[in-house]
């Protein structure tokens, strides 16, 4: 290769780096590193910056004040004057106005300590969301080899506000929960209540978000979602309250769960903004009544008295306390049941129903399970459940028993079989 060549080629090389190089520092305001210089912590002010982070919640109007102490490692006094900066991004947009800084600036003994306050104001009419803004203590920041959207500052502060507001309207009851029996039609109420200055829209509908998956996908579902039918008014006026009717027409060959939920559509920015916030959950299982009795076999050595003690399950009753947002169900009978005790040859053993025991749970409010505001005043003390237990004896012989249970609407039971004098 001739020496015209080599230099021509040395000169395109040369030309090509350069202009690399140039435009690492192109609208980088010299902030830009060369390719061959690393990172060295060693060219930064040493301070200790505690908290580094700050999250406050705030309603529009409110105010809140936070201390962050800037502790100088440097062995000589080192000038502090923070400021705000906020990123030039994200859905909501914090005015730099919003967040102060007390005292404006301060000089730092060498290892001696500043507090720095930092007070958040939003003001009245802001717009719920969440918001970020950035307290940078000096100028310095880290250089990059390439640009930046926003300054990567050494010292800061970061701060996140939350701005939010009460919801104004309130949901009696999230979710709707109960044992459903195929071929019957069941009926439930959601009470709403407004707190709000104004009227509020609302479009109760049923919603896919929350709909049954098992390891292989969506489960198949009890039935489908046209067996709903939801009635509503479309607001709530101010200070009034109103209820969503869910009528269930239960098909006659359903069997299985069925689970999904009602979106409640309140046109309520504090609920808005969380999509999950006015769903109401619905788990509905299906069940037919029994044909044939359980039957429990039983050995006894000799003969001697038996007492069984058959009872519907307690929780069962909370179900449909909470299915009914603590009214009860109109469908809701009580439970029962039929026993029948026979010997080892087939034949009936004459039991002696001795005692019928009713046991309920009450509830006083306030125990975050329930809403805290009572219904149509219906008073302090609330029926969440009842259990009904039911006790038989008799004298049996030797050999093999056959206990046998028709249950009664209910969809637990238990069972005691106690030999002997108890």
């Amino acid at each position: 290769m001739n020496k015209s060549v080599c230099v021509v080629l040395s000169l395109l090389i040369l030309s090509i780096i350069g202009g690399v190089a140039q435009s690492q520092t192109v609208g980088m305001e010299q902030r830009a590193v060369p390719l061959d210089q690393t990172f060295d912590a060693q060219n930064f002010t040493k301070l200790e910056i505690s908290p580094r982070y700050g999250n406050l919640q705030l309603q529009p109007g409110e105010s809140k004040e936070l201390t962050v102490t800037i502790k100088n490692k440097e062995k000589k006094p080192i000038t502090v004057s923070p400021h705000v900066e906020v990123p030039p991004y994200g859905e909501y947009v914090m005015e730099k106005e919003w967040v102060t800084v007390t005292p404006a600036s301060s000089e730092i003994p060498a290892g001696g300590s500043q507090n720095f306050v930092i007070k958040a104001a939003i003001p009245a009419d802001a717009s719920v969301g969440y918001y970020n803004a950035m307290v940078a203590f000096t100028d310095e920041t880290i250089p990059t080899p390439y640009p930046q959207p926003f300054p990567n500052y050494v010292h800061t502060f970061s701060l996140s506000v939350n701005v939010w507001t009460p919801p104004k309207v309130q949901i009696q009851k999230p979710y709707i929960q109960d044992q459903l029996e195929a071929g019957k039609e069941y009926d439930y109420k959601i009470k709403l209540k407004n707190t709000g200055d104004k009227a509020i829209a609302i479009n109760p509908k049923i919603s896919q978000q929350d709909q049954m998956y098992g390891p292989y996908g969506a489960v198949e579902s009890a039935f489908t979602d046209d067996a709903l039918e939801i009635t509503s008014p479309k607001e709530i006026a101010s200070g009034a309250s109103v209820e969503v009717n869910v009528h269930v027409k239960v098909p006659a060959d359903a069997k299985g769960s069925y689970r999904g939920a009602i979106d409640l559509g309140i046109d309520d920015p504090s609920i808005a903004r969380n999509e999950w916030a006015d769903l109401v959950r619905l788990e509905l299982g299906v069940w037919k009544q029994p044909a044939e009795p359980f039957v429990k076999t039983f050995v006894t050595q000799e003969a001697s008295p038996v007492t069984i003690e058959v009872s519907s399950n307690l929780f069962e009753g909370i179900y449909k306390y909470l299915a009914a947002g603590g009214a009860g169900t109109k469908n809701a009978k009580e439970p029962s049941f039929t026993v029948t005790l026979t010997g080892s040859e087939n034949n009936a053993i004459p039991l002696n129903k001795t005692k019928t025991m009713i046991k309920g749970g009450v509830s006083l409010g306030g125990t975050g399970m329930f809403p805290p505001w009572e219904s149509d005043s219906e008073g302090i003390y609330t029926e969440m459940g009842t259990q009904y237990v039911e006790t038989y004896t008799a004298d049996v012989p030797a050999g093999n028993l056959k206990l046998g249970i028709m249950p009664w609407n209910t969809q637990q039971f238990e069972y005691t079989i106690t030999l002997g004098n108890k």
